[in-house]
C-alpha cells in the first residue's frame, strides 16, 4: 500500500456490477474517486508545507496531468469531472501536453 493510491476502476466496475447497481451509479463512483484524488492533489500541492519542501508542483502538474487524461472520457460522458477552478486556469492547462501514440 503506497502513500497514495488511485481506485482501481476495474474493481470498481466488478463491485458494482455484483451489487446490481446501474450504469450511472458507477459513473458516479468512478467520478468521485477521480475527482476527489485530483482536488486532493491539486490543495495538496499548493500548500505552504509541499512549497516549503519543492514538491508543491509536482503535486499539482500531476494532479493537471490527470485532469487531462481524463478530460478524454468526461467528453464522451462517462466521467463527470468536479475539479477546482484553479486547476482550469489556461496558463496552468497550457503546461501539459498530450500526445496519443497510434500504431
Amino acid at each position: 500500500m503506497g502513500l497514495i493510491d488511485l481506485p482501481d476502476p476495474v474493481s470498481i466496475f466488478e463491485h458494482a456490477k455484483t451489487a446490481g447497481l446501474e450504469r450511472e451509479v458507477m459513473n458516479s463512483l468512478v467520478s468521485t474517486s477521480y475527482s476527489a484524488w485530483i482536488t486532493a492533489m491539486w490543495r495538496s500541492g499548493s500548500s505552504k508545507w509541499a512549497m516549503f519542501i519543492g514538491e508543491g508542483q509536482a503535486m499539482k502538474d500531476a494532479a493537471t496531468a490527470m485532469y487531462v487524461s481524463l478530460q478524454q472520457l468526461e467528453v464522451r460522458g462517462f466521467l463527470c469531472l468536479t475539479v477546482p477552478k484553479d486547476l482550469l486556469e489556461a496558463d496552468n492547462l497550457a503546461r501539459v501536453q498530450t500526445t496519443q501514440l497510434r500504431k
